[in-house]
């Protein structure tokens, strides 16, 4: 059985010592933690330093090697262009893929999708729209899918671009009018902003007489 201590039972001298004890078992647990953290930040430091020049220097070298393949690529999007009779040159991404298929490459621009400001008229005729549902049970299932996929703001108070985007594909079972003139609206105030350029791809390749599909994928701001 476990004994117990009863503080009661101890005198002023015993209390004292007690309490300093405990002061004392609380001070070297503070200073094993000190030490502890301490070992842990120096641990992290030298992971951090034993790996991270490779990363900043292959970053460099891979910001380096997309820019020198996006100025090659122009010469072939305007032989594509001339060739082709058709304007590639505002695609936001080309594709170059050799004859066998043994390897390609795709350049393109990573894209943010925002607002301009005025896609609150066209989100006030959506809810004009949702409004007029209320009442009927299957509308009322239709009427919060609506709200469940983009009408929502965040913190900001801002409606997400892409949830907003997928109303689009409503269209057809909204069958309204009002509806097609708030999302003509919103389609007109959402843009695609270039954000930082990519380069993408595979190579086959032949390891230990094993052929595989290498791919990579790079981006730079």
């Amino acid at each position: 059985m476990e004994a117990t201590l009863d503080l009661k039972s101890l005198t002023a001298e015993q209390k004292k010592e007690l309490a300093q004890q405990l002061k004392e078992e609380e001070r070297v647990a503070k200073e094993a933690l000190k030490a502890n953290k301490e070992t842990l930040q120096q641990l992290t430091e030298e992971v951090i330093d034993n790996n991270i020049d490779f990363f900043v220097t292959s970053q460099e070298s891979v910001e380096k090697s997309i820019l020198k393949l996006f100025d090659e690529v122009q010469a072939i999007i305007d032989a594509r262009v001339e060739t082709f009779g058709i304007d590639k040159k505002e695609q936001d991404s080309h594709t170059l893929t050799k004859n066998d298929g043994s390897a390609s490459i795709k350049i393109g621009w990573n894209i943010k999708s925002t607002f301009n400001g005025t896609e609150s008229a066209g989100i006030q005729k959506i809810k004009q729209f949702m409004s007029s549902l209320a009442g009927e049970n299957e509308n009322e299932k239709l009427l919060m899918q609506f709200l469940n996929i983009a009408l929502k703001t965040d913190v900001q108070g801002n409606y997400n671009p892409k949830k907003v985007r997928e109303l689009n594909t409503m269209r057809e079972r909204a069958n309204n009018e009002l509806f097609n003139e708030g999302m003509d609206i919103i389609n007109s105030a959402m843009i695609d902003i270039r954000t930082s350029m990519y380069a993408r791809g595979y190579k086959m390749v032949t390891r230990d007489s094993i052929s595989k599909r290498v791919e990579f994928s790079f981006s730079i701001k």
